[in-house]
């Protein structure tokens, strides 16, 4: 009897947890997006019994509705939950969805921060009747909400303001209240709005140094290639999507170069006024480095092309004066073959450089030479800092490695 009575009862149905009805009927219309009905159900379920899935699927409705704080909220707790033995399949699969919907929702959370002037005493600031404790700070709101806001400072007039911001907007409102007595009528506060679409302009030019030159061969000399570029700004929250177009100056005074690793016979005088278009795509991410996100580090990567338009590269073989080895940068280009007389050794006619007099110019790579046309642009990691004296223009520092040289930049950008 004892035996039948354990195997009767271990047969018999499970009993089902407060909650698991409406939290099992709430997944289910969450998963076809029909949030309006399943949100009363997850809620309900969750204040039962609270489960990973359960919540993960409320916050997807929040979600879906554009109430990103609280979706934030409830991805933040079902990420940080350690293991439990009682966490079902959906479950341990709910918090490593919370994990990547946190870090995704972070960034379409709008903010609000305020400056305070210097001079400005007692200053309060609220929304929708809360005082913010440290207003300068970047306050979290929901996409699309009307916000009350009121700001009030020690012997000003109060300001009352409706704003309402869109997702990734990072908005900053500078307080300007008029002094008590005065009789100007306050203007609206104008806020500054995070521009949607930058237009840039910078010095953009690259550095050859002679040690990468040496990489390849002897010789050679640090070489500065000026250049400008526009750029076209698409930010999205803290990245920026840029599509770039510049021109570079290569120009290589006459200078001695030969391959690493042959004698010193090969040494040619080498020239370039070569001058490049270069069309690029760089992602970048953005780093705020102080309250006010007025100053940020930059981090990224950018993938083009280039072309050389203008110009050529003109190679001619060199002797030294004696004819001896000698100091290569006191080197001088060879007339003809054993001219002057005496240089056949350096002034030759051998069949790689038979013509390698004159100003002779090399050809391009599609020709059998060694002269770019077209060539891979590709810079990482791209790394910079930018300011912001105000809201609507960026001043950029950027230095990157290239495949043309080191990278440099200095530009502004302007607020569409």
């Amino acid at each position: 009897m004892g035996l039948a009575a354990a195997a009767g009862s271990f047969a018999a149905p499970a009993r089902a947890a407060p909650g698991d009805a409406q939290a099992q009927k709430g997944i289910a219309l969450a998963r076809k997006g029909e949030c309006g009905d399943a949100v009363p159900l997850l809620e309900e379920a969750e204040g039962l019994r609270h489960r990973p899935e359960t919540a993960v699927a409320l916050a997807s409705c929040y979600e879906m509705a554009a109430e990103l704080l609280q979706a934030s909220a409830l991805y933040g707790v079902v990420a940080e939950e350690p293991p439990d033995r009682t966490h079902t399949r959906g479950d341990r699969a709910a918090i490593q969805m919370a994990k990547r919907k946190l870090r995704e929702i972070e960034d379409r959370i709008p903010t609000l921060t305020f400056v305070i002037p210097k001079g400005y005493e007692g200053v309060v600031v609220t929304i929708d009747g809360e005082p913010l404790e440290q207003p300068t700070e970047p306050q979290k709101v929901d996409p699309g909400d009307e916000l009350a806001v009121v700001m009030k400072a020690k012997g000003r007039k109060e300001r009352k303001e409706t704003i309402t911001l869109e997702e990734r907007e990072r908005r900053v409102v500078t307080l300007d209240l008029a002094p008590l007595g005065s009789s100007a009528t306050p203007g609206p506060v104008v806020p500054s709005k995070e521009p949607r679409l930058w237009l840039g302009a910078a010095y953009r030019g690259y550095v050859i140094p002679r040690f990468a030159m040496n990489i390849f061969g002897d010789g050679g000399r640090t070489v500065i290639a000026p250049g400008g570029a526009v750029s076209l700004v698409r930010p999205s929250g803290n990245l920026d999507i840029t599509f770039t177009l510049g021109y570079a100056a290569f120009f290589l005074p006459p200078t001695p170069f030969k391959p690493r690793g042959t004698p010193d016979t090969e040494y040619e005088i080498v020239s370039a006024d070569l001058s490049s278009l270069q069309a690029s795509f760089e992602l970048v991410w953005n780093v705020p480095l102080d309250r006010q996100q007025r100053v940020r580090f930059r981090i990224g990567g950018g993938l083009g092309v280039g072309y050389t338009f203008l110009g050529g590269l003109y190679r001619t073989q060199a002797y030294p004066p004696g004819f001896l080895p000698a100091d290569p940068y006191t080197y001088r280009p060879c007339t003809a073959p054993n001219d002057p007389p005496g240089s056949f050794r350096y002034c030759n006619q051998l069949d790689k450089d038979v013509d390698h007099y004159g100003g002779y110019e090399e050809p391009s790579w599609f020709s059998g030479g060694v002269r770019p046309l077209v060539y891979p642009w590709v810079v990482l990691p791209l790394l910079g800092l930018s300011f912001r004296p105000t809201p609507r223009v960026s001043i950029d520092l950027d230095v990157a490695p290239t495949l043309s040289g080191i990278l440099t930049g200095l530009g502004v950008r302007f607020g569409l």
